[in-house]
């Protein structure tokens, strides 16, 4: 099956290698999406002549003290060589249909570059083509046709670079971390949220809990997240337990950058405003007094690590398990590896989320 994606081209790829024939661009979407787009954009060799955005109060405005802010109809008379491209993802098709009633057809470029926002030109196509019988592997330890179909979609669609194909892999999200059927709460649940943000999955996890639950541990180490997740404890009478620390394989301190959804552990030390020191913890040593039920982690990109620093208590305890995938290529194999060697009996399944490359997620079960 994968044998047919080896030789595939990636629409992204083909995009970046562009610049030096057609280098600038007008951003459409001045959202949440839009500053990494950008940045990604200039490392690559395009320049950027202005934004546009359908909020007119930010027309005359420059974004950084440097790009244009105005509508579509300027930039189209002010900028005619330059090609459009739509950087707001959620709303990408909408935009593109109404884009499409404005400029000529060479000027709308169909790429969502945010399908592409973790990985460089060429790097899945290099990793999988390197170690594609791990991909195999991988495909055929999971447990239901579903997932393997789903996991098969999701490795084309990166392979492609086409937003369809992430389009086609999406299982949908009515039940984000299934928490309301294969990781559903019972009365003496121990939930453990790494990677807690403002405590969005938290919520997800309490609409589910119409048994109860025992208690939450939420591992957060971004400070600017803590007021909202201390208010949820409060509101649940201290069933909440508050670690602000990041989880990974050693007890210590690490570079991180504050950056809202998109907050990491950084693994050098390059300058960057964003830049704090956090603790961090393995969760073998948090976690050794506790029953431990459920497990998630959305760390971006931490994953690994703090799966490795939690071994021995998935080993011992095998909780349940909802594990992102998509922030490094490596993951798409190794964590599904590493769950084998610990719990050689757990039950692999996997979910993709979103219409773009983000929220894989691989299930770990006894079920």
């Amino acid at each position: 099956m994968f044998e047919d994606l080896r030789g595939i081209s990636n629409k992204i790829d083909e995009f970046l290698d562009s610049a030096s024939q057609n280098p600038g661009i007008v951003l459409y979407g001045a959202g949440f999406a839009m500053p990494a787009i950008l940045d990604k954009l200039q490392r690559y060799g395009f320049s950027v002549v202005a934004i546009c955005d359908s909020n007119t109060s930010k027309h005359g405005k420059k974004f950084r003290d440097i790009y244009p802010v105005m509508s579509v109809e300027q930039a189209k008379t002010d900028f005619p060589d330059a090609r459009f491209l739509i950087s707001s993802p959620e709303y990408f098709d909408e935009i593109s249909e109404f884009l499409g009633g404005i400029l000529d057809a060479h000027q709308l470029c169909d790429v969502d570059l945010e399908c592409a926002h973790y990985f460089e030109k060429g790097v899945f196509h290099g990793f999988f083509n390197s170690d594609f019988e791990r991909f195999c592997k991988v495909h055929d330890w999971l447990d239901d046709d579903a997932s393997k179909e789903t996991y098969f979609k999701v490795v084309k669609a990166h392979m492609s670079g086409q937003r369809k194909d992430f389009e086609a892999a999406f299982t949908g999200n009515d039940d984000w971390y299934l928490f309301q059927s294969l990781l559903k709460p019972a009365a003496d649940t121990v939930y453990v949220d790494c990677g807690a943000y403002d405590g969005d999955t938290i919520g997800l996890f309490l609409r589910a809990a119409d048994q109860g639950y025992r208690k939450i541990v939420a591992l957060e180490p971004d400070p600017a997240m803590l007021p909202r997740l201390q208010a949820i404890s409060e509101e649940q009478g201290g069933k909440v337990e508050i670690v602000p620390k990041g989880a990974s394989s050693q007890d210590g301190v690490l570079s991180f950058r504050a950056n809202g959804v998109y907050s990491a552990i950084v693994e050098n030390d390059a300058e960057d405003d964003d830049l704090i020191s956090i603790s961090t913890t393995k969760l073998d040593s948090l976690l050794k007094d506790e029953r431990i039920s459920i497990i998630k982690m959305d760390i971006e990109g931490g994953e690994f690590d703090a799966l490795k620093g939690a071994a021995d208590t998935i080993a011992d305890r095998k909780p349940r398990l909802a594990i992102c995938l998509y922030h490094k290529v490596e993951d798409f194999v190794r964590i599904a590896e590493l769950l084998r060697q610990l719990v050689p009996e757990y039950r692999l399944s996997l979910r993709h989320q979103t219409r773009s490359c983000t929220d894989t997620i691989l299930f770990a079960s006894l079920d």
